[in-house]
């Protein structure tokens, strides 16, 4: 019974980690590609694993393996594919059924908006607060040696 229990619950977590890794390489696949990520030099990677986890906090459902979080998963991974859609009307209108409204449709893309430019500030700042500290490690060592000396 126990064996059965804990197979279940594995294939469960293994269906919904696919719908948060495909959430996730669509992110990646738009942040790859976004002009400003490039400008900043920003690690892809990085601003990615900070929108998903962000926006994940505000989608419906409490856990990956609900039913509620998984439907969002999909529809966030086809919401930010709608414009390298061939059809985004289409899309846009199977978004709206998905999300159940228009206003539901929109809180999602504010949430992902939201998200996006939280996390591209957060990165930003963290990689400058990381020069900063490299700088002054260097200028102090410039000063040890002018000390020595």
């Amino acid at each position: 019974m126990k064996k059965i229990f804990i197979l279940s619950l594995s294939t469960l977590l293994l269906v919904a980690c696919s719908e948060q890794q495909e959430y996730k390489a669509a992110v990646l696949q738009q942040i790859s590609n976004d002009v400003d990520i490039k400008s900043y030099h920003l690690d892809p990677e990085t601003v990615t694993d900070c929108i998903v986890d962000l926006s994940s906090k505000k989608m419906p459902g409490l856990a990956p393996f609900e039913f509620k979080r998984k439907a969002a998963y999909k529809g966030y991974t086809k919401m930010i594919s709608v414009k390298t859609s061939e059809k985004p009307e289409e899309v846009l209108a199977e978004l709206r059924e998905s999300f159940g409204s228009s206003q539901a449709l929109s809180d999602a893309h504010r949430n992902y908006s939201k998200s996006y430019l939280e996390c591209v500030s957060t990165v930003t700042n963290l990689e400058l607060d990381e020069g900063e500290g490299e700088e002054e490690t260097e200028g102090e060592e410039e000063t040890e040696e002018l000390t020595q000396q």
